[in-house]
């Protein structure tokens, strides 16, 4: 059977497959070049990606060349390591069946049909079956990390493209045109009758000739037979004589005679076109393609210089010469992450679609409900009724957040909690409770939220603080008082993918009801006069979820 060498495949994870990213296992006890936060470079991978990368490219020209490769080669293990180990800290994985795919879609893209073929084909590059799986798992991993940390921060909004194109508008200029017909009288070998051919054809356009009739009759000019159509030309296309006069001319006019090397032309002005801009909906898809690679790579650089400064990177002396060190906090530069090796891009990820994973998320809502512990409005009414309170229920509402930064959001609240008013009589032996009324309690407030962690964080505790008004509407017999209102809780909030999460909380509600005993009451032949709102606040505490949509 012939040797059969795998294709390099289009899409980025698997270009990143074969330049081999992850260090292979190792049995024995070998040197250890760095070590990255929880993990470690070892001079095997270091030796196996510089043969990966010598196969590709063949060997370098000078040992100039040999040390700028191995220092490529070593810092891009160094990004490796980091985005494994923040992989592992956003608990962000690969799984069996997206490497089987990945791997079936490897053997289509090269017309391998059996499994002996293609485990040939990966022998005569180096890789095993085994291996292939542990560089796919990896590579799906990195790729994950960069996609949610790197790329999903890469504005290719249309609100950002329009920006840019307003900003470079004049890299898009369409200069004024003007389209043209003329007249070519050569210069002959006489002067004299050259002139005069000039002066027959003006005396002829002057007395109301049609400009293409005079076309016919003198000119010599390449364009005689479509009646001295030049078609469109831009200002500045012209020989110098011309283009001033022409484009200083109205439409339909004709110029005098304007002499050139080439002899004399009579130029009119059929038609003109202004100045004028390529619309946006025209060179927005350059424009996006570029933003799209320049600000991942911005952003990429500054992740990776970020995750250097924070980690704990201890590299061995032999290796010293090879490892770029992290920048200092004011100046992210990181040079060295254009590889100068083919397969030294493991961290490449397929370009954004316009619309998708583009934005940054700033827009939060959630609808909610939960279990609303009960509050006492009055006590020791009269002899009857010792206590009137809410007793428990379920409540439902909704959130609406901004984020304003990194760690605050402002935050819109509606709570709903359908209940009622019950009297608890047990002065005079009476001892039971009975419902006085139907009594819906909506409570509407603002506030901010303040977050731990960053937007990285799959998890995020946060606590919120809001104020607001409340509306409590008993049954018509009664009047619906509304009063000022507060809350005051916390919760965690969880990221299960970039649209999508939920949030679970507890807060508790005081409601203002009255500066004095007397609250708002009513009077029955049964249980004499009470106030239904007779103490200070309502307290209230409320536990809640609900799932959160990101726009």
């Amino acid at each position: 059977m012939t040797s059969t060498r795998l294709a390099r495949p289009a899409v980025p994870i698997l270009l990143a497959l074969l330049a081999a990213a992850s260090a292979p296992a190792v049995e024995t006890i070998e040197r250890i070049l760095a070590y990255v936060n929880s993990r470690i470079i070892t001079q095997s991978a270091f030796d196996a990606r510089y043969e990966q990368a010598i196969r590709e490219q063949g060997p370098p020209a000078n040992a100039a060349r040999v040390d700028e490769l191995k220092k490529a080669l070593f810092n891009t293990l160094i990004n490796e390591a980091l985005l494994e180990d923040r992989a592992r800290d956003l608990d962000l994985i690969t799984n069996d069946k997206e490497i089987e795919d990945q791997i079936r879609r490897l053997k289509e893209e090269n017309k391998i049909t059996t499994d002996a073929e293609f485990e040939k084909a990966l022998e005569s590059q180096g890789l095993t079956l085994e291996k292939l799986r542990d560089q796919l798992r990896n590579a799906g991993t990195v790729q994950r990390v960069v996609g949610r940390e790197v790329q999903s921060k890469v504005d290719t909004s249309d609100d950002a493209l329009r920006i840019i194109y307003e900003r470079e508008k004049e890299s898009y200029r369409i200069p004024e045109k003007a389209r043209l017909a003329e007249i070519l009288i050569s210069r002959g070998d006489d002067p004299a009758t050259t002139q005069q051919r000039v002066q027959a054809a003006v005396d002829m356009l002057r007395s109301g000739a049609k400009f293409e009739e005079a076309v016919k009759a003198y000119s010599d000019g390449s364009t005689k037979n479509r009646g001295g159509d030049l078609g469109w030309v831009s200002r500045g296309e012209l020989l110098s004589e011309i283009d001033k006069t022409v484009f200083s001319l109205p439409v339909n006019t004709v110029s005098d005679p304007i002499a050139t090397k080439f002899g004399w032309h009579l130029v009119k002005v059929l038609e003109k076109s202004p100045v004028a801009y390529k619309p946006f909906s025209e060179v927005k898809a350059e424009i996006l393609k570029r933003e799209q690679e320049t600000q991942f790579q911005k952003k990429l650089a500054e992740y990776l210089e970020k995750l250097r400064r924070d980690a704990v990177i201890r590299v061995a002396p032999e290796a010293a010469a090879y490892y770029t060190p992290p920048a200092p906090a004011q100046d992210a530069t990181f040079s060295a992450l254009t590889p100068a090796a083919p397969g030294a891009t493991p961290y490449d990820v397929p370009a954004v679609t316009p619309g998708k994973a583009s934005r940054d998320f700033g827009i939060e809502i959630t609808p909610m409900f939960g279990y609303r512990f009960g509050g006492t409005t009055s006590q020791l009414a009269n002899s009857y009724i010792e206590k009137i309170g809410v007793p428990a229920s379920m409540s439902w509402g909704a959130t609406v957040e901004y984020r304003v930064s990194e760690k605050l959001n402002l935050e819109l609240l509606w709570s709903h909690q359908d209940t009622e008013l019950e009297a608890k009589f047990t002065a005079a032996g009476i001892g039971y409770d009975q419902k006085l009324s139907h009594l819906n309690i909506d409570t509407f407030q603002i506030g901010g939220m303040w977050l731990s962690g960053d937007r990285s964080n799959a998890a995020r505790l946060y606590l919120d603080l809001l104020f607001g008004a409340t509306l409590l509407t008993p049954s018509p017999e009664f009047s619906s008082v509304l009063r000022f209102s507060g809350s005051f809780g916390g919760g965690i909030k969880y990221a299960f993918a970039d649209h999508f999460g939920a949030r679970l909380g507890l807060r508790w509600m005081p409601v203002y009801i009255n500066s004095k005993s007397a609250g708002y009451g009513t009077c029955s032949p049964y249980y004499g006069c009470y106030s239904y709102y007779g103490s200070n606040y309502l307290s209230q505490g409320d536990a809640y979820t609900g799932l959160t949509w990101k726009f």
